[in-house]
């Protein structure tokens, strides 16, 4: 059984370790596509075993619809790798399972080509220092984020394709899961000072002349409160309400 990754970033020096030490423990490959990152995320990349780099040329910043465009294009490609399964997570989102490797190998043997994910938003202040541990060993705390239930693992050799942000199917011809199979620990929202950073990051990017401003609506810098879902008061009070997520 062979296991591809993809993924694109742009500036995630700070996640990317996380992402990388997470992914090589059962992914044959890892194919990254950089937006030229200046921060050293293209040198940790570069010197990863697994790591394929490529270049994105993207000039639009976030762009939801280029994106999807992105892996209509590339998911052939898989195809045609010989690969058994394919994920797209982003580069702060961790497909997590006791033994993902046992769980891809019985999804295959039960038929199944789309394995859904029970989304969750980790939380904390800010990202954890490294130790040398997965991200999710030094923090498993989190809260239930539906949202982020993403179907991001799936059969390269069916007819796939999703809504903008990968957050539902637009269409699959092959059989799905009945239930979610693996975990999809997403490290966005760790805490107020975090989001802020992040969400303003994501706002500059989206704000571009020809970006995508659908895509901006909850990092502006007048959302903000408690009940505003993925602000920054929002993270840090759900701070409150995370449990680890590994012990269900």
């Amino acid at each position: 059984m062979k296991i591809l990754v993809f993924a694109i970033t742009w500036n995630c020096a700070d996640v990317i370790r996380y992402f990388l030490r997470h992914y090589e423990t059962f992914a044959d490959e890892i194919s990254v596509f950089d937006a030229f990152s200046s921060d050293g995320t293209r040198q940790i990349l570069a010197a990863h075993p697994k790591v394929i780099l490529r270049d994105w040329h993207n000039d639009t910043g976030i762009d939801e619809d280029r994106f999807l465009e992105h892996w209509r294009d590339w998911i052939p490609k898989a195809h045609g790798g010989g690969f058994d399964w394919v994920l797209i997570p982003d580069p702060d989102e961790m497909i997590y399972g006791p033994d993902v490797r046992a769980t891809l190998t019985g999804a295959m043997t039960d038929g199944i080509d789309v394995v859904h994910t029970d989304g969750y938003n980790m939380m904390g202040d800010g990202l954890p220092k490294d130790d040398g541990r997965q991200i999710w060993q030094i923090n498993p705390m989190g809260v239930r984020a539906p949202v982020y239930s993403k179907p991001v693992v799936f059969n390269p050799k069916i007819e796939i394709d999703w809504n903008r942000g990968k957050h539902a199917l637009g269409k699959c011809s092959g059989v799905q899961s009945p239930k979610p199979l693996l975990k999809l620990l997403h490290y966005r929202y760790m805490g107020y000072a975090y989001t802020a950073a992040k969400n303003a990051k994501n706002y500059a990017r989206c704000g571009l002349q020809s970006g995508d401003k659908g895509a901006a609506w909850s990092c502006s810098p007048g959302y903000n409160g408690v009940n505003k879902e993925h602000s920054p008061m929002w993270a840090e009070a759900a701070r409150k309400l995370a449990f680890n997520v590994l012990e269900i």
